[in-house]
């Protein structure tokens, strides 16, 4: 039998040549049943003592933290019910018999069992005092079981090396929607994995199991820390008062807090900065090469690929500055066995796909599947794709949805970037003047919108009142271009069309208010209200127009746009202080430069990107600057991923025309390299084919390929290169838009747009100030321009005063 923590492997004795004879037989048969007895004994003690380990760790109906009853009552119904087993898992099986519910404990043990049961009530929802006798009104089919546990695996799978025998113990999660505990067959197994990378096991219960016909399963993979999805939901374990309502004090609070990603203390968190020691944050924030190399980071965090290139070049040298510092640091040394003083291992050299690849395949081994289905979103195409290379023959069914870079090296992941934000960019802007809610923005019938918003920045890059001497430093501060283009990237990934056109709107009115200043006769009045824009914390106060705050901001919360947020740039020079030591590493840092190969040096780099310039517009380029250089100058050797190329495997390669993130040459690539697979592609907007909101109809006439696939177990793949149209109101909405745009000679009126933006802007510098006084602003001195009122019709501005 092969070794395992219950059966270690017994050496063999030495041989003795003994003589043979009677009683060297009586011997070394009373020495035989000795050894067995005493190999029996410590067997029967190890199961007890994992007998006691496992009720240990499960949590019991009467085991409540003090933590957990001191909870109020709102407290526990905030976020709905877990309906816990408290059962133990059963024993552990012959190593050869495994599957799902009973794995091979030496490499594989479930620890946490539940059912997600809630109730209802039609007028209030899940509120806790109108629940009364909740055992008469909970789903008696509680739906499919829930198990949380631990995959143990090796820090290194070579078994060559001494970091074969550093362990690891990554959690697992699994939605048990097909198989049962009389279950006979087993049943077929989807691995998920969402993305990031930065998904965590919840991928494994968060997704779907096509009415029943699988068991879904996901994986916390190295270095990935806690989310804020799985286990953070209150666990009840099914005891009710004299009244049979509920007992309170029947609730296991965070229980996610008993169940850590890994047990082994081998694995870093690279997920959560502020779990680190604080002189690994110095280090990888920066401070230790500013101190050491005298280097500093670049003033203004929002750069233009345009003007700034100087400053993109120190940003580099920075980067590469601080990662170095970072990855020597020893957080993340892990002592060798048998070491003693020796060089430790480096853990950010083991977290790359190919060993989630390998890891994914030992959990597959740990429940006796013959294969694994294997569905992934965003990165999750490359954790696929990377075990369809290494294990094709276990592979079952196969889906990537939003393709990374397939090529694989660092540079032209960096060119990816660029290319998917222009692709998304242009298409945007395009559709500003289409009926998603936002029918009037930018251009003209003779300026496209994409002309208009260029026309603008070099409007900020070229006009002096966009221009500042800072008093200390002696130099010369600009409206920060790149600020525009944060505002465009900041949804490169989001398949949410309302974050779209909040961003949409936003982006008009900071146009429609550069336009303004530009037209403004009064220059220090136009400097005025730009200075005041640049410093305040609420932008909306200096833009008409401008949504309070960003796009996806929670109700009740305050997350205002903002430049620099204070005014010491006026001296200094320096903007955006909060990210001033920026944090240069992270999980997508240390996974993705791993998975791609080439290296250079922090100028290369530079030239690298400004190269990129030839070919992209700068809002494009601007995207690249901040995502992708820090992968091209990682101070740690690549372990390159094999993406696919497979010709046996069939699947379906799935992607939207339009993808900010992974964008659609990605899935031509991946479809060319698995020649198996079928290519379908989805003519919208937004990061993976699945929940674009502003087409609802559209995604669902590609989703139902990939449902109808899995549900006939394969046997229904679609017609390669099958396209799912937009739907007939989207294309209608936008005939309709066109038409109306190309009948309108001009956009809407600047020069009114500009009126209103600057009479706004003095209102709130004369709120600020008393000495500031705003009457007959009339534009100028055109005696035919009407004067505009500003919401108070008695008012007109025609001039500065104080």
């Amino acid at each position: 039998r092969p070794p395992s923590p219950l059966c270690p492997q017994i050496p063999p004795l030495p041989c003795s040549r003994l003589p043979y004879t009677g009683e060297t037989m009586v011997k070394a048969r009373l020495g035989l049943l000795m050894l067995l007895g005493a190999a029996r004994l410590s067997i029967a003690s190890a199961g007890a003592a994992l007998l006691v380990a496992s009720m240990a760790t499960l949590p019991q109906e009467t085991a409540l933290s003090e933590q957990s009853t001191t909870k109020t009552v709102p407290e526990v119904a905030e976020r709905g019910l877990l309906f816990a087993s408290m059962s133990s898992p059963p024993p552990p099986p012959s190593p050869a018999t495994p599957n799902i519910r009973n794995p091979d404990p030496s490499t594989f043990k479930w620890e946490l069992s539940f059912y997600k049961c809630t109730w209802t009530n039609s007028l209030y929802g899940y509120s806790w005092y109108t629940v009364k006798k909740p055992q008469e009104e909970l789903n008696p089919d509680c739906g499919p079981e829930y198990r949380v546990g631990y995959l143990t695996v090796p820090l290194d799978y070579d078994d060559s090396t001494v970091e074969n025998e550093i362990s690891l113990e990554l959690r697992v999660s699994a939605k048990l929607a097909c198989s049962t505990g009389d279950s006979v067959e087993p049943c077929p197994v989807i691995f998920y994995h969402n993305g990031g990378p930065s998904s965590n096991d919840h991928s494994g219960t968060s997704n779907k199991n096509y009415g029943g016909r699988y068991d879904t399963i996901g994986i916390a993979q190295r270095g990935i820390g806690e989310d804020d999805y799985w286990l953070h939901e209150q666990i009840y374990n099914g005891t009710f008062d004299a009244d049979g309502n509920i007992n309170q004090n029947s609730f296991l609070f965070d229980p996610y807090k008993k169940f850590p990603v890994d047990k082994s203390g081998n694995n870093k968190n690279l997920a959560d900065s502020n779990s680190w020691p604080q002189h690994t944050q110095n280090a990888c924030r920066g401070y230790q090469a500013q101190v050491e190399q005298g280097i500093h980071p670049p003033k203004n965090w929002y750069l233009d690929p345009e003007e700034d290139k100087q400053e993109i070049r120190n940003k580099f040298r920075f980067a590469d500055a601080a990662m170095r510092a970072c990855v020597k640091d020893k957080h993340w040394k892990i002592e060798l066995p048998g070491q003693g003083t020796g060089k430790p291992a480096n853990f950010l050299d083991y977290v790359g796909t190919h060993l989630l690849a390998r890891d994914i395949d030992r959990l597959r081994e740990s429940f006796g599947a013959e294969k694994l289905s294997c569905y992934g979103f965003s990165y999750g195409t490359a954790v696929c794709s990377t075990y369809a290379a290494q294990f094709p023959d276990k592979l079952d069914l196969f889906v990537v949805n939003g393709n990374v870079d397939h090529p694989g090296t660092t540079d032209t992941y960096q060119t990816n970037v660029a290319d998917a934000f222009n692709q998304l960019a242009t298409k945007l802007l395009k559709i500003c003047n289409n009926g998603y809610g936002n029918s009037n923005c930018l251009g003209s019938r003779d300026e496209s919108p994409a002309e208009h918003f260029e026309r603008t920045t070099n409007e900020i890059r070229t006009n002096p009142k966009f221009r500042f001497n800072t008093t200390e430093s002696k130099e010369v501060f600009k409206f920060p271009v790149g600020f525009i283009y944060h505002m465009f990237s900041s949804v490169r990934s989001t398949p949410d069309s309302a974050k779209w056109i909040e961003t949409l709107d936003a982006i008009k009115a900071v146009v429609h208010w550069v336009n303004a200043i530009v037209n403004m006769p009064d220059f220090e009045l136009a400097q005025v209200i730009v200075r005041h824009a640049i410093s305040d914390r609420n932008l909306s106060k200096w833009i008409p127009g401008l949504p309070a705050n960003r796009p996806g901001t929670q109700p009740g919360q305050s997350n205002p746009y903002w430049i620099c947020g204070n005014s010491d740039w006026h001296a200094t020079g320096t903007c955006k202080q909060h990210r001033y030591h920026w944090l240069y590493m992270s999980t997508t840092t240390a996974i993705n430069s791993l998975d791609y190969a080439n290296r250079f040096s922090w100028l290369q780099t530079a030239q690298l990107t400004e190269f990129l310039g030839q070919k992209y517009p700068p809002f494009a380029v601007y995207k690249a600057i901040n995502d992708g250089p820090k992968y091209m100058m990682y101070p740690r050797e690549p372990t390159p991923c094999v993406y696919g190329f497979r010709s046996g495997v069939k699947g379906i390669v799935i992607n939207s025309l339009y993808d900010g993130a992974t964008p659609y040459i990605n899935a031509k690539t991946m479809r060319e390299g698995m020649s198996s697979t079928a290519l379908v592609t989805w003519q919208g907007i937004g990061h993976c084919v699945e929940s674009a909101t502003y087409d609802t109809e559209g995604v669902a006439k590609c989703l139902r390929k990939v449902d109808t696939y899995f549900e006939t177990r394969g046997a229904t793949l679609p017609i390669d290169g099958f396209t799912c149209r937009n739907s007939k109101q989207i294309v209608s909405l936008e005939e309709q838009a066109r038409e109306n745009f190309e009948a309108t000679p001009t956009p809407e009126d600047l020069t009114s747009s500009s009126h209103h933006a600057v009479c706004l802007s003095c209102k709130n510098l004369a709120e600020k100030d008393p000495t500031i006084v705003c009457q007959f602003y009339s534009g100028g001195n055109d005696p035919d321009r009407p004067c505009r009122d500003c919401d108070l019709p008695e008012i007109c501005i025609d001039e500065l005063l104080g």
